[in-house]
């Protein structure tokens, strides 16, 4: 697997091919760069299967890279230090991440789950969602996997979610749905600051979609779509407080 690192840190670079020769033999470094311009110009000339990218650097930003390259045929795994908006950017966009200091075990981790994507999915979803999340500080769109697809979501399409054990059921505008392997917990960390509420263990809404909240009978929320949620006692003044500051 032909691979580029692109960090301005020299040593994490070393550091980071030292690992990757240790314990990951099938890798192939074939260059290095310090910099974006430097980095962009070293994907171009070595047209790598994956790239190890830096977030920050003197020049810009990891992210520069990534929309220069309208389309791509690689994998990038970002290493970052503690950047929260960056991480989420991440984690929405389906987009593999290791945090500095790189531990071998998630390196390792992360390029066999590399080797899955480059054979299994389409790269350019990953990137547009990337690029719209770092486009902006407000994240526009969600990748969701099902067990046949990849798809590249706008916030502004889901209507809510519903839990399913370990699985979570996007119920989407023009009445789609999509059934993905991950739990409402997680998308409820990823979404609870892009106008998503949590009402009650088992739902997850958009509150663009909400249309009006019954107090009585323990309360429940209609939304637009005319599905009724139900509101758990302990999320009623939350809900309140929210609705009041809409």
């Amino acid at each position: 697997m032909r691979t580029v690192i692109i960090d301005d840190e020299a040593s994490l670079r070393e550091s980071t091919k030292t690992l990757l020769s240790i314990y990951t033999p099938e890798v192939e470094i074939v260059g290095q760069a310090g910099g974006v311009k430097e980095g962009i110009e070293l994907i171009k000339s070595t047209d790598p299967d994956l790239v190890f990218l830096d977030v920050e650097m003197p020049d810009g930003t990891g992210f520069d890279v990534v929309h220069f390259f309208k389309e791509r045929k690689f994998v990038v795994v970002f290493i970052t230090g503690h950047d929260a908006y960056a991480v989420k950017a991440f984690k929405l966009s389906a987009i593999d991440y290791i945090m500095k200091p790189v531990d071998p075990e998630l390196l390792e981790k992360a390029v066999m789950k590399a080797k899955y994507n480059l054979a299994t999915e389409n790269l350019d979803l990953h990137m547009k969602a990337l690029q719209s999340n770092t486009a902006s500080k407000r994240f526009n769109r969600i990748i969701l996997k099902d067990a046949e697809k990849v798809f590249l979501i706008s916030l502004d399409e889901i209507i809510r979610c519903e839990s399913s054990g370990n699985y979570s059921r996007f119920h989407l505008t023009n009445d789609r749905t999509i059934l993905v392997s991950t739990t409402l917990k997680e998308y409820e960390t990823l979404l609870s600051d892009q106008g998503f509420f949590r009402p009650h263990q088992s739902h997850l809404i958009n509150v663009t979609f909400f249309e009006h909240f019954e107090r009585k009978t323990g309360g429940k929320i209609t939304m637009r779509d005319g599905s009724q949620i139900p509101v758990s006692s302990r999320k009623r003044e939350p809900l309140i407080e929210l609705l009041q500051n809409l």
